[in-house]
C-alpha cells in the first residue's frame, strides 16, 4: 500500500524530535499523571485483565486451530474432540469473565477519577481569593471542573491501560508466533510499532485542533451563559435577535472545530486501517506459501491467521484511546493553569507593631494595579479611626472598590503598607483578619436553602435567638416570622424567592452575625428600591453607634454625616474632610453633590432625565 510522502516526511521528523526529547509520543501529561494518585491500582487491574483476555484468546486460537487442523485425521477420537471443545469453552469463559470484570473496573476507575479530579479542582477554586477568580474567570472554572473532567477521566480508564497493554501485547504475541513463522511474527511486530509514530503525526494535528476546540467551546459557553443571565435586558432593548445571530456564529465556529477534528480522525483511521489489513494480507500470503511448501502444518497456518488480527487489536485500542485522551490533555492544560495559580499569601506574624499603635486602620503610600489594566490606586494614604464612619466618594472607576478589596485582603497592594490596629496586614492571615472586618458587597450572594442556612454561613453554630436578633436589626424579623416555617423558609434557587432589598438585608444580617468590629458597605443599596434603601440606611445609621463603618455609596446624600469623607479621582485622593468642609472647598465633591441634587430634584418633579 502506498503511503503519502508527507506522512513519511512527518514521521521521520517526529522520530528525530522524539529522540531529542522534543516530542512526547506517549501523551505522558505531567498534570494528569500528578492527579493520578489513588488511580494506579485501577489502571493496572484494567491492564492485567486485558492481558488475561489476550491469553485466553491465544489459548482459544491454539485449541481451535489444532482441532480444525486435525479434524480429518484418523487419530482424532471423541475424547480428543471433547477435550478440545472443553478447552475452547474454558478459554471463552475466561475471556468473558475478564471482559466483564474489565468493564466493571473501567466504570469504577472512571467514577474514582471524576471524584479525584473534581475534588482537586474544586478545592483549588475554593483556595482562590476574589482577585484570582477575576483572573481566570468563572466560565473557565466551570468548564475545567465539568467538561474538562469528563474528558480527563478517559485518560485514566482508557488511555493509560491501553498504553501499557499496547506495549505488552505485541511482545506476548510475537513469542506465540515466532516458532511457527518468524517472518510473519517479525512483520506483524514491526508494523504494530510503526503504527504508533504514524498515529502520532495525526495526533499532533488533532492536539492543535483540540486546543482551538476548547477555546471556542469556552467562548461559546461564556457568551451563552451571559446571554441567559441578561435575557431580560436583551428583550427590553430588542437586542435578542442580534444576540442570537452572534450566538449562532459562535456555535457554527464550535461545530466547525468539531468537524475538523473528525476529519483528521477519519484520515488517521483510514491510513492505519490500510496498514493493518495490508500487513495481514501479506502475512496470509507468507503463510500460504509456507503451507504449500510444506514448511508449516495446516493447524499452524490457522493459528497464525487467527492471531494476526490480535496483533493489531492492542494498537487499535491505543489509537482509539489516544484520540479520546487528546481532549483530556487539552483540558489538562487549562486545569494546570488553574492549579498553578499561587494561592499563598504573605504571612509574617513576627513583623514589628506600630509604636504608638493607631487605633483603627491606616493605609500608607499604597498603590495597586490589576493585571492588564491601568493603575487603580496611586500612592494612597488614609486613616479609618475605630468607632467612626469613614466614607469613600468619587466617580466610577476611581478606586473605591479597590480600597475595599485591599482592606479585605482579597489581594495585596503592589506598594505601600496597611496597618490594622497597629499590626501590619501581612502579620495577619486573611481568614484571621476577616473575623474582625467584613464586607457587604453591591450584590449579596444568597444560596439555595433556607434563611437559616444563609445566615449560618457567617456563624455555623448560630442559635435561633442570635439569628432573630440580627434579622430584627435589619427589619426582617417580622417578615420571617410571618412564614409558617420561620427561619427554615426556603429562599429558592440562588435566593430567587427574595426581593433585591430582602437579599441585601440578609447580607447585612449575615455580616452582623459574625460580630466583626469593622463593616465595609460597598454600594450596598445600589440595587434595591427606594423603600428598602431607606430601611437599610436607617439600619446602617444604628450600626454606626456600635461599629466602625467604611461606606462606599453612589448616593452622596447618604454619607453627609460621615466623620470623614475621602474623595478619589483617577486612583488618587484629591480631597478629604467632613461634608461641610468639602462643600466649602468647591472641589470635585461639591460638583458631584450639586449635580446629584439637581438630578434628584428633577426626578422628584416628574421630569424625564
Amino acid at each position: 500500500m502506498a503511503i503519502p510522502l508527507f506522512v513519511v516526511v512527518e514521521w521521520l521528523k517526529y522520530q528525530v524530535n522524539d529522540l531529542l526529547g522534543g516530542k512526547d509520543m506517549l501523551l505522558m501529561n505531567r498534570t494528569l499523571l500528578k492527579l493520578a494518585k489513588g488511580l494506579w491500582g485501577w489502571i493496572l487491574s484494567i491492564t492485567a485483565l486485558k492481558i488475561i483476555t489476550l491469553a485466553g484468546t491465544a489459548a482459544f486460537a491454539k485449541t481451535i486451530s489444532g482441532f480444525l487442523g486435525n479434524i480429518n485425521s484418523p487419530s482424532l477420537t471423541v475424547e480428543t474432540a471433547g477435550s478440545a471443545i472443553l478447552s475452547a469453552f474454558l478459554a471463552a469463559v475466561i475471556m468473558l469473565c475478564s471482559e466483564l470484570l474489565r468493564g466493571e473496573m473501567e466504570y469504577r476507575c472512571t467514577a474514582k477519577a471524576r471524584t479525584v479530579l473534581r475534588t482537586r479542582i474544586f478545592s483549588k477554586v475554593l483556595e482562590l481569593d476574589a482577585g484570582n477568580i477575576e483572573k481566570i474567570g468563572p466560565v473557565s472554572a466551570i468548564t475545567s471542573s465539568v467538561d474538562g473532567v469528563e474528558s480527563m477521566q478517559s485518560y485514566y480508564s482508557q488511555y493509560l491501560p491501553s498504553l501499557l497493554y499496547g506495549m505488552l501485547a505485541p511482545i506476548y504475541l510475537f513469542f506465540q508466533l515466532w516458532t511457527i513463522s518468524l517472518p510473519v511474527a517479525v512483520l506483524l511486530f514491526a508494523v504494530s510499532f510503526i503504527l504508533l509514530p504514524v498515529n502520532n503525526i495525526f495526533r499532533s494535528k488533532i492536539e492543535k485542533l483540540k486546543t482551538e476546540y476548547w477555546n471556542t467551546m469556552e467562548d461559546l459557553t461564556g457568551y451563552y451563559l451571559e446571554s441567559v443571565q441578561g435575557l431580560t435586558t436583551l428583550k427590553l432593548y430588542e437586542q435578542d435577535e442580534a444576540r442570537t445571530v452572534t450566538l449562532t456564529k459562535k456555535a457554527n465556529a464550535f461545530n466547525k472545530k468539531i468537524m475538523d477534528v473528525m476529519k483528521v480522525n477519519f484520515s488517521s483511521f483510514l491510513l492505519t486501517d490500510g496498514m493493518v489489513y495490508g500487513s495481514i494480507l501479506i502475512a496470509v500470503a507468507i503463510v500460504c506459501v509456507s503451507l504449500i511448501q510444506g514448511e508449516i502444518t495446516f493447524s499452524s497456518a490457522l493459528m497464525v491467521l487467527l492471531l494476526s488480527y490480535s496483533f493489531f487489536d492492542s494498537v487499535r485500542q491505543l489509537m482509539s484511546a489516544t484520540h479520546t485522551a487528546l481532549a483530556g490533555v487539552s483540558a489538562a492544560d487549562k486545569v494546570e493553569k488553574l492549579l498553578q495559580i499561587d494561592t499563598t499569601r504573605p504571612y509574617q506574624p513576627d513583623l514589628p507593631r506600630e509604636t504608638p499603635a493607631y487605633n483603627g486602620i491606616r493605609m500608607e503610600h499604597v498603590s495597586h494595579t490589576y493585571t492588564g489594566r491601568n493603575i487603580a490606586l496611586k500612592d494612597i494614604s488614609l486613616t479609618i479611626p475605630k468607632g467612626k464612619v469613614t466614607a469613600l466618594a468619587g466617580l466610577s472607576g476611581c478606586g473605591k472598590s479597590t480600597i475595599a478589596g485591599l482592606l479585605m485582603r482579597f489581594f495585596d497592594p503592589a506598594n505601600g503598607r496597611i496597618f490594622f490596629e497597629g499590626r501590619d496586614y501581612f502579620s495577619w492571615k486573611p481568614e484571621q483578619l476577616r473575623k474582625h472586618i467584613i464586607m457587604v458587597p453591591q450584590s449579596v450572594s444568597v444560596f439555595s436553602g433556607t434563611i437559616a442556612d444563609n445566615l449560618r454561613i457567617a456563624k455555623q453554630d448560630a442559635s435561633e435567638k442570635e439569628m432573630l436578633e440580627v434579622l430584627e436589626q435589619v427589619r426582617l424579623k417580622e417578615w420571617v416570622l410571618a412564614h409558617p416555617q420561620g427561619l427554615n423558609t426556603s429562599v429558592g434557587d440562588a435566593g430567587g424567592k427574595l426581593s433585591g432589598g430582602q437579599r441585601q438585608k440578609i447580607g447585612i444580617a449575615r455580616a452582623l452575625l459574625c460580630r466583626a468590629e469593622y463593616i465595609i458597605f460597598d454600594e450596598a443599596t445600589s440595587s434595591v428600591d427606594m423603600e428598602s434603601e431607606q430601611e437599610i440606611w436607617s439600619c446602617i445609621d444604628q450600626l454606626a453607634l456600635t461599629r466602625t463603618l467604611i461606606i462606599i455609596s453612589h448616593r452622596l446624600s447618604t454619607i453627609q454625616n460621615a466623620d470623614c469623607i475621602y474623595v478619589l479621582n483617577g486612583g488618587e485622593i484629591t480631597e478629604s474632610g467632613r461634608h461641610e468642609e468639602l462643600m466649602k472647598s468647591r472641589g470635585l465633591y461639591y460638583k458631584l453633590v450639586t449635580q446629584q441634587a439637581i438630578l434628584e430634584g428633577q426626578q422628584e418633579g416628574g421630569q424625564t432625565i
